[in-house]
């Protein structure tokens, strides 16, 4: 993934988590609780810093802070 592509996603999910009031500790926390995965505060800032989350992780993380992922079609 391009060093730009890693920081968008990057900036992207910190700032939907300011919005919700979510810091990277209680985005762990909420992924143990509600999806039992092993999460912790300094795995999440290192995919998020290397661009190596997976699809599944981002969607969780969509869904703790109460947002949908959307595809749109860029054809008419």
């Amino acid at each position: 993934m391009a060093t730009e592509e890693v920081f968008n996603i990057k900036c992207k999910i910190k700032a939907l988590m300011a919005e919700r009031g979510y810091t990277l500790e209680k985005l762990a926390l909420a992924l143990q609780q509600k999806y039992n995965v092993k999460e912790s505060k300094n795995n999440l800032s290192n995919k998020l810093s290397r661009g190596t989350l997976k699809y599944i992780e981002v969607k969780r993380i969509a869904d703790i802070l109460d947002f949908d992922i959307n595809f749109v079609s860029r054809k008419g």
